[in-house]
């Protein structure tokens, strides 16, 4: 299952790899609502993320800037 734990373990143990903007958007989905299968990434909201990721950072970003995404989504 491709859990919010399971991005956010991706990321940890990877620190200094650059993530495409589609598997950050997967991981930002999964933060909010807590999983994200193949069949989430053809929604709205999925491609609203990607899109807005994409504007913000272009075509990658780094480890600590998907945690990061990952983090103000579950922020209060």
């Amino acid at each position: 299952m491709r859990d919010a734990a399971h991005y956010r373990n991706m990321m940890d143990r990877n620190p200094h790899t650059s993530v495409g903007f589609t598997l950050a958007a997967s991981a930002v989905y999964a933060a909010r609502h807590g999983v994200c299968e193949t069949e989430h990434k053809g929604s709205d909201e999925w491609r609203a993320i990607a899109l807005d990721l994409k504007a913000r950072y272009g075509e990658s970003l780094s480890a600590a800037q998907v945690i990061a995404e990952m983090t103000a989504q579950v922020a209060p």
